[in-house]
């Protein structure tokens, strides 16, 4: 993944955006230009054959008047004279003429000696027979030692307009009629570039700005989030006295053991919210239940359990935190069976809920309670390798194991202001609180898909 702050974004990813559409207009452009450019030399190609026909034809006709003699006779007789062969004009000349018949039989030909008019001769000699109807033609471009040749096939009508033969020929286009028309291509070329690069400079300022209000909406927009998830714990912890430090120490636990099994920006989001907010259900739990010093009866430890319930009910509610349902509705669930509240098994439960609930018993574990001390590090170790399998992933508890001693030795047991810094660098990386940096390209696993300046206005406590 390719990430680049704001400024550098524009500049590089906006701007070469814009120049390769640039660059494909201009391409786009040129060619239809180009094709324009020729059919207009092809339709003057038989324009002009047309015109020599006609005045061949004339000429045909005359000598076959004055010397009694028949139109094929008399068009050898003028082809012979050489005075009006091959015909020129402006745009080219033809380098080779052939007559022939409704039939296809070859009455008469003519052509310039010198190449490429040989060429274009064999390779006319190669083509069909055209026969096009009265006051039509056809003609086709092609190149010739890097000549353009233009081919066309015309229809001979005697002053009756009726049908008499057909004449084609190569059509030799001249160096000044070729370098107009590469002129006309690079003029509507160099057109289109500084129209475009054009708008774009009056546009750059424009998108500029308007991406930048952008950040500042997406800013305001993430805090108001992050807000509502620092109401919802301090909710919790107004009602758990216990519960305030452990939502951050359980977020910060279950965020390292993500990034260490390499888990998606995406999956990373949604742990945090729901390590953070996890037993925001409790909110509904009565104080006798949730406050209650001794150990709970059945019927009481069937009401809390109802907490993961009211806690999904809570969250769905509010579309930023539908990721972090996984967490919520599963972090009692247990890896062999028996958790509560839907006894989901093994990788049917969400791999962030399995995570978390590694995090949940370590926290727990190590952390004082009023009917508790803090078990020692290597006692917790022992006591969560006796849930293997059968309350936790085996494959996550061996990552976990790499990295609790030093997750222990710096979390655990703490509380207050340091706590929660470390926390919001946590959600720094993994959220955008505007957008100071975007990213351009596929993200990769366990990288976050924005990079982005501190959280200013928010805070998780």
């Amino acid at each position: 993944m390719k990430t680049y702050p704001l400024r550098v974004f524009v500049q590089r990813v906006l701007l070469i955006r814009l120049g390769a559409a640039t660059l494909a207009i201009a391409l786009a452009i040129g060619v239809i230009t180009y094709f324009v450019q020729r059919g207009r030399i092809e339709l003057q190609a038989v324009d002009n054959g047309r015109q020599g026909i006609n005045a061949l034809t004339h000429r045909v006709m005359d000598v076959a008047e004055k010397s009694r003699i028949t139109p094929l006779s008399a068009l050898h007789q003028v082809l012979k004279s050489g005075s009006d062969s091959p015909v020129a004009y402006r745009a080219g000349r033809f380098v080779w003429v052939q007559f022939y018949d409704r039939s296809g039989t070859v009455v008469a030909e003519v052509s310039v000696p010198e190449p490429p008019a040989v060429d274009a001769k064999a390779l006319a000699e190669k083509r069909p027979f055209v026969f096009p109807e009265p006051a039509q033609a056809e003609a086709e471009m092609q190149r010739i030692g890097g000549q353009p040749f233009v081919f066309a096939a015309i229809p001979i009508a005697d002053r009756q307009g009726a049908v008499k033969g057909y004449a084609r020929g190569a059509f030799a286009v001249s160096p000044e009629a070729a370098a107009e028309m590469r002129s006309a291509v690079r003029r509507s070329v160099l057109m289109v570039v500084a129209i475009v690069f054009g708008v774009t400079a009056i546009l750059y300022p424009v998108i500029l700005h308007l991406m930048r209000r952008l950040a500042d909406y997406s800013t305001n927009l993430l805090d108001a989030n992050l807000e509502t998830l620092a109401v919802l714990g301090s909710a919790i912890a107004k009602r758990d006295a216990d519960t305030d430090a452990h939502n951050y120490r359980v977020s910060l636990y279950a965020a390292r053991l993500g990034e260490k099994i390499g888990l998606g920006a995406d999956d990373m989001r949604g742990l945090i919210k729901g390590s953070f907010i996890h037993d925001v259900g409790k909110i509904g739990i009565p104080d006798a239940i949730l406050l209650k010093p001794g150990r709970l009866d059945e019927e009481e430890y069937r009401v809390m359990q109802t907490h993961v319930g009211l806690g999904v009910d809570v969250v769905r509610r509010a579309s930023w935190l539908q990721d972090s349902v996984p967490v919520v509705a599963g972090h009692h669930e247990k890896f062999g069976g028996g958790g509560y509240p839907r006894d989901t098994r093994a990788e049917d439960i969400p791999l962030v809920a399995r995570i978390f609930a590694i995090a949940d018993v370590f926290d727990a574990l190590t952390s004082e309670r009023p009917y508790k001390k803090p078990l020692r590090f290597e006692d917790t170790m022992k006591i969560l390798e006796q849930g293997r399998g059968v309350h936790f992933d085996p494959n996550l508890l061996d990552a976990f194991a790499v990295i609790a001693s030093g997750l222990h030795e710096k979390y655990a047991g703490r509380e207050g202001d340091d706590l929660r810094q470390e926390l919001v660098a946590v959600v720094d990386r993994y959220f955008s609180a505007g957008m100071e940096s975007l990213h351009y390209g596929e993200a990769e696993a366990g990288t976050p898909t924005r990079r982005v300046t501190p959280i200013q206005g928010a805070s998780i406590n």
